[in-house]
This record gives C-alpha cells, structure tokens and sequence, in this order.
C-alpha cells in the first residue's frame, strides 16, 4: 500500500504574517505546538466502491479537526500540521517522513521555518507511536526542556512516569498481537471454508447483509459466462493479453472499474479461488487431518485440473520473467520484487490518440530489442493493450532527459551550498551545555538531554550530506539505479511522448520536440 506525507503551516498563521502581524502577535499568549494525524490505511485508496463516496484523506482531516478543538480547550496554537496518510506505525521497516519531521521539530523546539513549538497534539498515542523505539524518540523530543507537552484524548499524557513507558511496550505488543491474531483469523476461516474475503473478485456477487451474503460466494450471473469465457479462451492457448484485449473492446471492467491488462487476466485466472482452494503467503491451505487442500464454500467457475493446467501455463510462460502463484503474496522466504530497469519507464506517458479522440496517457516502460548491428538495443513503449503505437529508443530519451534532470539539480546543489542553513536546534545545545558548566557538575537528567541533541545533529548533518550527493551532478554517473530515480522524481513529475507524425520515417534523428515535459511542483 502506498501512502503520502505532507506538513504544512496553519492556514491562520500563514494569513497573519501576510498581512504584516508578527508571530507573537498571532500566539497571543498561548502555547506553540503541533499536530499530528495518521492513518494506516486511507478508506478511500482501497477500492472503487469506497473512493466514489469517501473523499481521500477523509480520516486525516477528522484528525486535524478533532486536534484543532483539543489544542484550543488547552490554550495551545497549532503553528504547523504534520501527517501520514496510509502509513502504519507498527512496522520498524516503513519510513513515516512526516513523523520524522515533527519528532526533529519537537527536540529541536523549532519548526524549519524557525517557529518555536514545545506542544505535540493528537486524537491518541497510537496515532503518533506503536513502538518502543518511537515511543523513546517522542519521549526525548518533549522531554528535552521542562515545557514539553503532549495531548491526546483530551488529556495531558505524562511521559515520564512509569506507566508511560509500559504503555510503549504494550502498544509494539498489542500491534504484534493484532497482526499474529488477523493472520490466525483468517487461516483458520480458510481451513473452516470461509470465503474469502477483502475486495469483490470478479465473478461473484458483493455482500448482501439482508440476505447474509457473503462477498466473492455466489456468482454473479453477468460475469460468471465471461469469467469462464477467460477460462476457455486461456486453456485453448490465448495468451493473457489478448484475453484482455477482447474484454476491453467488448468494455466489460474488472471488479474495481478498470480496464483489462494481461497482468490481471493471468491474476485472475491462476488464483486458487477459482477451483475453491485458498493459499495463504504462496501455500495452499490444508486439513490438518488428511493434508489434503481445504475445498471452500463458494460457487468455482473451474475444477481443480482446470486451475492446475493455468497455474502451468502461466509457469511455462513467466519461467523467465519470475511469475509466481499470484495470490497476493510472495511464496515463503520470497520478498517483493523491483523489475525496474530504465531510467525513466514510468515516467513516459504516451500522447497517441485513441479511436474516440481520447490521448492514450498510459505509462511506458522500457525493454529489449536487440538489432543485428545493436544487441543492446532497448526501446520505451506504451504499455497499454489497444495502443502500442508509441515507442521511442532509450539511449536517446536518456541522453535527453537526463540534462533537463541535471541542470536544476546543478542550481539546487549551488542554492543550498550557498545557504548551509543552520541545523534549528544549534541554540537549544548551546544553552544546555551553558547550564552544564555554569553548575560544574554532571547532572544525569541533563547530560541525558544534550546527548540526545547531539544526536539529533548527527543525524541532521548524515542527512543533509546524503541530500547534498543527490543534488550533486558529478556523482551521477556513481549513484545508482534508485537514486537516480529519486532524484528525477524532484525534478519530473511525467513525460508525454508523442507519436511520430504521419510519412516520418522511424529512422528519422531522434526530435525532443515530441517530448512534453512536465515538472514537479
């Protein structure tokens, strides 16, 4: 799943200081502080039945709006709002950037935009932390002078007592506990013969609470002949794409409302659900009596020998790209995999004109053609089943976009080498450290303050280095796939390629004119 993350100043502190107010002006006497929202999962990203009636970051805002009555019950000002819209706290692995930034803000008592705060405001705990680890880092931050404060609940959270740092532990236990608990959930409804649940697959009918059905039990009597149609046609030897080919010129979806690709077709059809078995992480559920796969409850559009003749032909057809048994997760001890290869596959778009007047705007991606003069030939083509018309060699894309890429990030390293900005917390250690050798003996509670400074501006300092190199053109030629990636990805937000114009000749010199590029904001 993916997320994002954003933080911005509030809106009323933003109109104060344009209209010349200071920024104690707009304070009024009141505590600085900040707000943080975050959801693990946005309703609205999760299928085209929630999106149509749920605006994204819906959850988000009724965060914000809950915290904004909070912050004003108890004298607090928000100056800036932080959020992580489809994040989750539980796993150690996922990066929450805004999460970081207002940790950074909170030890340093000040936002990058110089403003002080010394307040953290949320609808709970678990929205900010889920781990210890976390829990430490939230607890250094607002501990790090005497007017740390954090609220939640409508209620000030004391973060140095004892039960405080049971309430981390409990919170990374009972995140581990939900997780193993879900997972057992559904295993043993597997083993039971539930259906299985999550979206509405195509074939079957959505849930009926009236009636008590259930999603993906019976089928639905308008896809079911198309659904076995797909079959059919797979067994006889059609290949993925052109099954998707034909279901898209008759305009028939998939159950979220898309169009077809071979991709979907091939997931669709090796799925065990189709012959009534389940498969959990890559392994087929199984009795724990006989051994023997646990045949489900609901309608299947094929038997079992059906299912294993696609699942085959799917092996023979992908032995060389890596398919797997696509039942939403890697086979045990697999993790997911990046087949990128070219630079800027994703970030094409083709600008064809469809039949109905329509630009194509499908993403292309890069693969081999190998010529008798070039073996390493590669081209960018659009990847869309009733287009394809658009293509484009990608040592000359490359060489193009590469010095679009290249020239703001020239300007962006200068601009920034130029500054140096000071890291926000440099006054806070420095006062710290006064007040340690004005006393003249060690304090344990204030060497534990300042040491978490220090380590916060190590910190600072490895990550402006580690965004300095990526500003760096000279280190482009070193960087590797991924940061080269990310580095376009600050400068590009997409490229339309049009197709050639009509009597030029493929072999015509390569004309960047045909490019429309795009910038990131």
């Amino acid at each position: 799943m993916s997320g994002w993350s954003r933080s911005f100043l509030n809106p009323s502190l933003v109109s104060a200081l344009e209209a010349g107010r200071s920024f104690e002006e707009w304070l009024g006497g009141r505590i600085p502080g900040v707000d943080y929202a975050r959801i693990s999962a946005d309703q609205s990203t999760r299928s085209a039945v929630l999106a149509k009636g749920r605006e994204a970051g819906t959850g988000i805002r009724h965060q914000h709006e809950e915290n904004i009555e909070t912050a004003d019950a108890f004298g607090v000002a928000i100056v800036r709002f932080y959020e992580d819209n489809g994040l989750t706290a539980a796993q150690p692995a996922v990066v929450r950037p805004a999460f970081v930034e207002v940790v950074d803000a909170l030890h340093c008592r000040r936002t990058t935009d110089g403003h002080p705060v010394q307040a953290l405001v949320a609808t709970e705990r678990e929205r900010v932390w889920r781990l210890a680890a976390d829990f430490a880092r939230v607890r250094q931050a607002l501990t790090v002078t005497e007017e740390g404060l954090f609220i939640e609940r409508q209620a000030v959270f004391d973060l140095c007592s004892t039960d405080s740092t049971g309430s981390a532990s409990a919170c990374a236990e009972e995140a581990w506990r939900t997780k193993e608990r879900i997972e057992r959930h559904i295993r043993r409804r597997a083993i039971d013969g539930g259906t299985p649940g999550g979206r509405r697959r195509f074939g079957w009918l959505c849930p009926d609470p009236r009636s008590g059905r259930k999603i993906n039990m019976l089928r639905d009597p308008d896809e079911w002949p198309v659904l076995r149609e797909m079959i059919e046609s797979a067994l006889r030897g059609t290949s993925w794409n052109d099954i998707a080919r034909k279901l898209n010129a008759r305009e028939i979806r998939t159950a979220s409302g898309n169009r077809w690709s071979g991709a979907t077709v091939r997931q669709a059809l090796t799925n065990p659900v189709m012959c009534g078995y389940r498969a959990i992480h890559g392994q087929l559920v199984q009795d724990p009596t006989t051994g023997l796969p646990v045949v489900g409850q609901w309608d299947t559009p094929a038997t079992v020998d059906e299912w294993q003749a696609l699942v085959d032909l799917s092996r023979r057809r992908g032995a060389n790209r890596g398919t797997r048994l696509t039942n939403g997760s890697p086979p045990a001890g697999q993790g997911p995999q990046s087949f990128r290869k070219y630079l800027f596959s994703g970030y094409l778009r083709c600008g064809a004109r469809r039949d109905d007047g329509t630009t194509c705007d499908a993403k292309m991606g890069g693969c081999a053609r190998p010529t008798a003069n070039n073996p390493d030939n590669a081209v960018y083509v659009c990847a869309a089943l009733d287009c394809g018309g658009t293509a484009r060699n990608v040592r000359d894309v490359d060489r193009y976009l590469e010095e679009i890429v290249l020239s703001p990030l020239s300007e962006q390293r200068s601009t920034a080498d130029g500054r140096q900005p000071e890291w926000a917390g440099t006054a806070l250690l420095q006062h710290l450290v006064g007040q340690r050798e004005s006393l003249a003996v060690e304090m344990t509670d204030l060497e534990a303050r300042i040491s978490g400074l220090e380590a916060a501006r190590a910190e600072h300092r490895r990550n402006r280095q580690a965004t300095s190199a990526g500003r760096d053109p000279s280190q482009w030629p070193v960087m590797s796939l991924a940061q080269r990636r990310a580095a376009i990805a600050g400068v590009l937000e997409s490229v339309t390629v049009l197709p050639l114009p009509p009597g030029r000749s493929r072999r015509a010199p390569f004309d960047p004119g045909l490019l429309r590029i795009r910038r990131s904001a």
